[in-house]
This record gives structure tokens, sequence and C-alpha cells, in this order.
């Protein structure tokens, strides 16, 4: 569960939900009904890019050591 086809295949995963909510924070900003919901998109996009984040630094850390 920890090789490094399934943590590239996690940050691509994780890559296409950051950008589903960053569009998610882009609709609901543009419509005045939605504005109070526009937090969970924003802490969607928060946590998946720093599940990236720290899913590439241990792809890397682990070349190194290789």
């Amino acid at each position: 569960y920890d090789s490094n086809f399934v943590c590239w295949t996690l940050i691509v995963v994780l890559i296409f939900v950051f950008v589903f909510a960053i569009t998610g924070v882009f609709v609901g900003s543009g419509n005045p009904n939605f504005l109070e919901y526009v937090w969970f998109p924003a802490f969607l996009a928060f946590l998946s890019l720093i599940l990236v984040i720290k899913t590439f630094l241990r792809v890397k850390r682990r070349s190194k050591n290789n």
C-alpha cells in the first residue's frame, strides 16, 4: 500500500481533487447564494494540497535512500 506506484497514483488523484475543489471555490464565490458554503471546497483544496506535498516528500525521501 506504500509503493511508488500507489504514491504517484495518490498524487494524481489528489491533484484532480484539488482542481475540483478550486473550481468549487470559484463557482461558490460567483453565486451569492453559495457564499456561506465556500469554506468547504476551500478546506478540501487545502487538505488535498497538504497530502500531495506530504506524499511527494515521502516518495522523494524514499528515492534518496535507494
